[in-house]
């Protein structure tokens, strides 16, 4: 295996995967801000508490929680949850879009410690993914582990090599 070309391969899948991200994340963003300031409007707070499978969903979340949420406390957190998970989405999209900028530079001989580093925190980032999203994003969160992790393999290959051409 070759990591000069795979790094250059697994750069344009984190490219892919940072650009898809971006769009993604700023939905998420989008829609929890909009589902917040949903939360303040008396007349939707008053139809999501007249539904009884709703009332229900939110009894169960207090019994697990151990809080006491009326439905406005619950669109609210739900939405600023969706706005961390937003945020968190942007700054993974970024560095997946820098790991692949990196990796381009580190397949052409222009240093790969850079790619490196951008690698282990992007490796960082797809875990705290995988935490926060849990089942619905696994999959997802799964691939991103597996291409930062290779991805920064290659460019520790690549960063070996460089470091015994120059001795």
């Amino acid at each position: 295996m070759d990591p000069r070309k795979t790094i250059k391969i697994l750069a344009v899948i984190s490219l892919i995967f940072g650009i898809i991200g971006l769009i993604f994340s700023g939905l998420a963003i989008i829609g929890g801000g909009a589902f917040t300031a949903m939360s303040g409007n008396q007349q939707i707070v008053s139809e999501l508490e007249s539904d009884p499978e709703l009332a229900d969903s939110i009894n169960q979340l207090n019994q697990a929680a151990g809080t006491d949420l009326d439905a406005q406390g619950a669109a609210a957190a739900t939405g600023v949850l969706v706005l961390v998970i937003g945020i968190v989405g942007i700054i993974s999209s970024v560095f997946s879009i820098l790991e692949a900028v990196f990796g381009f530079k580190a397949a052409g001989g222009k240093g790969a410690k850079p790619a490196f580093i951008i690698g282990i925190i992007a490796v960082v980032f797809a875990v705290v993914s995988l935490i926060l999203n849990g089942a619905s994003g696994i999959i997802s969160s799964a691939i991103s582990i597996a291409v930062s992790g290779l991805y920064t393999y290659c460019a520790k290959q690549i960063m070996d090599e460089e470091s015994g051409a120059e001795a």
